[in-house]
């Protein structure tokens, strides 16, 4: 039995490029306190937001 590291399979499967890539679509612009996905989909103030835990805060 051979032994496969998660990070292999998953690299092996396409899946890792998925999980970091961000969509090609301009999201909706977010602001603090709303939820996102990625960094982008967090609108940039007078100071800049990021999303983190699915909510867009300031950096």
């Amino acid at each position: 039995m051979s032994t496969t590291s998660i990070t292999s399979r998953i690299a092996a499967n396409g899946m890792q490029q998925h999980l970091h890539a961000e969509p090609a679509t301009v999201a909706e612009c977010r602001y603090a306190g709303y939820s996102c996905w990625f960094d982008s989909d967090c609108c940039n103030e007078t100071v800049r937001l990021i999303c983190e835990w699915w909510t867009c805060r300031y950096a």
